[in-house]
């Protein structure tokens, strides 16, 4: 069961838990960078909802804030 807040509007299916680009600041606000000049944010900036890969750092699992829809899968794929 998913919430509105991790349900595609269209579908009723859950977009989350998904893998990805962690916690970042996209280059656009960056004066001056361009494309893959992003930076990581501090982990103590990181949200609750996102878990870093180990095995592939700056990528990690988000999954919804609201509900927690996701967060069992984070745990059992990345320790």
């Amino acid at each position: 069961m998913t919430c509105p807040a991790c349900q595609d509007p269209d579908t009723g299916e859950a977009l989350v838990p998904y893998y990805g680009v962690g916690p970042h600041v996209c280059f656009y606000k960056i004066p001056g960078a361009t494309i893959g000049q992003s930076r990581p944010l501090p982990r103590d900036q990181w949200p609750a909802n996102y878990r870093e890969d180990p095995e592939s750092p700056g990528h990690g699992l988000w999954w919804c804030e609201v509900c927690g829809e996701g967060a069992t899968d984070a745990q059992e794929l990345i320790p």
